[in-house]
């Protein structure tokens, strides 16, 4: 990992009080309805693998906020009741995370990171603890990566738009397109996700040559309407300029284009060439200070109808295939990992991403910043 983004990761992690900003977190925000308060039960029989376990609290590295506060009820005070272990959160921060995650006696016993930190952290040689050999693997999170995160979900960068534009954009080339589809566009100050595959795809790069990243062909595509761009500083305030009229197109996360179209707003987004974050994952530190009961929680996590009932709530993808078989088809529908949904995006190739992410970092914000 570059120094680079270490710094600006826990920077933006501490200005946002570890809930605001970043990637994982806000491609995670969902709706308010009822169903996101209603805890899920624990499924039969989901300790049957573990050990007798003697830690009395799991410290868990989260983002905080709306998403947290959905997790605590759908699936850490479940989990709390079934083991008797207390989950305690802690702010997020990058780069207090790497400094422990191989050091005896860490603060934390695990973090929510998205996947290409996580083969970062493996090919750095400073991988995360190894997940006891009776915790569910993911089967939707690259096989290399199975035995170091499980239990998190996948989330896309998304093309939405006004509907008052009268027709409807087919991909992102016409969200660069000023003169057919008039209107500011709202594109994230923040959060880099997705931004240099959006600005390539749009500028004619395939799917199957986009990796590695072109990053310098990727912010000349950008300048070209950078005139024309409204940042956002959270996805948050994206939504408020879509809703207010004050962008005409957005790129952001999914969560939030189907939280503003199902609130009746004259909004509609597609996954045609969304930008997909097939998987992120929990991950230990090597010598965790409540291993047992972290390995059990991500186990937890990774049951199919937790995963379900997450991607019910917060509109995040299972990593866990047999939770899409727990979704109706209006349900599934809106899931970023659906196999129907999958097979119309540019599933973002983790391990090369890990090795220019922070190149990435460092040109993206050179380019807001001018």
């Amino acid at each position: 990992m570059s120094t680079s983004r270490r710094q600006f990761l826990t920077r933006l992690s501490l200005a946002a009080g570890g809930a605001a900003l970043l990637p994982s977190v806000l491609a995670a925000c969902g709706g308010d309805d009822d169903t996101a308060a209603t805890p899920s039960a624990a499924p039969s029989g989901v300790d049957a693998k573990w050990p007798d376990l003697r830690s009395r609290q799991v410290i868990v590295a989260g983002f905080g906020g709306e998403t947290y506060d959905v997790r605590q009820k759908l699936e850490f005070d479940p989990f709390t009741k079934l083991s008797g272990a207390r989950v305690t959160q802690a702010a997020w921060d990058y780069g207090k995370f790497t400094e422990m995650v191989a050091k005896p006696n860490p603060a934390w016993d695990m973090i929510d990171f998205d996947g290409y930190s996580i083969a970062a952290l493996i090919e750095g040689k400073t991988p995360p603890g190894k997940l006891a050999d009776w915790v569910r693997r993911c089967d939707l999170v690259d096989k290399a990566y199975q035995d170091y995160a499980a239990g998190s979900y996948a989330y896309s960068v998304v093309l939405g738009w006004s509907t008052k534009l009268g027709a409807a954009p087919s991909g992102w080339a016409d969200f660069f397109d000023t003169k057919k589809f008039p209107g500011k566009r709202a594109f994230p100050k923040s959060i880099y996700a997705g931004t240099a595959e959006i600005a390539l795809l749009a500028d004619g790069v395939s799917k199957d040559t986009m990796y590695p990243l072109d990053l310098d062909r990727a912010i000349a595509k950008l300048n070209t309407i950078k005139k024309d761009i409204i940042f956002y500083d959270s996805y948050a305030q994206g939504q408020q300029y879509m809703a207010q009229g004050s962008a005409s197109m957005i790129a952001t996360a999914n969560s939030r284009m189907i939280q503003l179209k199902d609130s009746g707003k004259p909004i509609d987004w597609t996954y045609q060439d969304a930008i997909l974050y097939p998987w992120g994952g929990f991950a230990l530190t090597q010598q965790a200070p409540n291993a047992d009961a972290a390995n059990a929680l991500i186990d937890y996590l990774s049951t199919p109808e937790a995963q379900a009932a997450v991607a019910k709530s917060l509109y995040l993808g299972p990593t866990v295939s047999a939770a899409l078989d727990l979704l109706s088809p209006a349900e599934l529908a809106k899931q970023p990992s659906a196999p129907d949904n999958v097979a119309k995006q540019l599933s973002v190739d983790v391990p090369s991403l890990a090795r220019q992410d922070g190149d990435y970092v460092t040109k993206f914000f050179a380019w807001v910043g001018k």
